[in-house]
């Protein structure tokens, strides 16, 4: 039997998803129109993304559930690159765009908040490009850091009221999501609420890991992905047990089949980086018109870029995290022999 600490792909997993993403956000940015399933895969892979962060976020939190390290873990994994980026596309506002110092300070304050959706650009310097903002990749962050902050909590909760409560709580993600559907207001189904039970989907595959991993070889994965793929553009079986069956194939391709060890993951930079690169390469009329080699150089210039913002600013600010936390162990040891 597998367990969870053995050798999995979810680096490669991880890198793998924010590829398909970007894929999508080229061909709509460059306006190419290619049909080719490829290029229409982001969808599926932001809710893989949430599902894979929902299992491990849980795990690292069960792991050592003292909140302060957690939330420390957290804020130096996302925040410094976060942070370095916000700074970068304010400034570049700054020099090129025609808007107020108001709207500077807002586009700033609101999007090192997380909350994007208030400023996504400033002034009209994107209006003519097919996206008018900057980075549309960072709504899905808001989610996340969420999702963060309610993990200690819904940890307590679960010790004490078990499966229950979970389903309680995916449950109420489900009406949320309904309800807004229903009133046609697509925007709000890109809020937390809605995407929550992407989250409690990769929670439940890690609380039940051992009992996914009996069947996951043969009948459930086999099950559950014809299912994903028979029924995933019927709107209600996405919003309601879509994501439980999402997270059982997420689990076979990371445990099930051989193990690709990789010594990086930049997906994080990857993500976060890519959609302005694109939007920069068309304003500055510096996209090449070939496609194939708009795609080629524009792919690998993103990789070339989160490959350095992992090594130089990523894993430098994670161990800066994980000395902090040391020394915070390290203290409480102190106190506790001193008694």
């Amino acid at each position: 039997m597998i367990n969870r600490e053995n050798s999995n792909n979810f680096d490669l997993t991880r890198n793998v998803l924010s590829f398909l993403v970007f894929f999508t956000h080229w061909n709509i940015l460059t306006n190419g129109g290619y049909d080719f399933f490829l290029f229409h895969l982001s969808g599926l892979a932001i809710d893989l993304f949430f599902i894979v962060s929902g299992f491990l976020i849980w795990w690292s939190y069960k792991s050592d559930n003292n909140i302060i390290n957690f939330y420390l873990k957290r804020f130096f994994r996302i925040f410094p690159l976060y942070f370095f980026l916000i700074l970068l596309q304010t400034l570049f506002f700054a020099f090129y765009s025609n808007g107020s110092i108001y709207d500077l300070h807002k586009y700033f304050l609101s999007n090192i908040l997380f909350l994007n959706f208030i400023s996504p650009t400033v002034g009209d310097l994107l209006s003519g490009l097919e996206v008018n903002a900057i980075n549309g990749s960072l709504w899905t962050l808001k989610n996340e850091v969420i999702f963060y902050v309610l993990v200690p909590l819904l940890f307590k909760l679960y010790e004490k009221y078990g499966l229950k409560f979970l389903c309680l709580i995916y449950s109420f993600s489900i009406l949320y999501i309904i309800y807004f559907h229903l009133l046609n207001n697509e925007r709000m189904l890109f809020q937390f609420p809605a995407q929550i039970r992407l989250f409690l989907s990769g929670i439940l595959a890690y609380i039940y890991f051992d009992r996914i991993g009996r069947f996951s070889q043969y009948k459930v994965v086999t099950l559950s992905l014809i299912l994903v793929i028979l029924f995933r553009e019927n709107v209600y079986f996405r919003f309601t047990v879509y994501p439980l069956f999402l997270s059982v194939i997420l689990i076979y391709f990371v445990y099930y089949v051989k193990t690709y060890v990789i010594k990086f993951d930049f997906s994080y930079s990857f993500y976060i980086i890519h959609f302005p690169l694109i939007q920069l390469a068309i304003l500055f009329d510096l996209n090449p018109s070939n496609p194939f080699l708009s795609l080629v150089l524009l792919f690998s210039l993103t990789v070339l870029l989160s490959y350095l913002s992992e090594l130089y600013i990523e894993k430098r600010f994670v161990i800066v995290g994980r000395e902090i936390i040391k020394r915070r162990k390290n203290a409480d040891l102190l106190r506790l022999k001193s008694r």
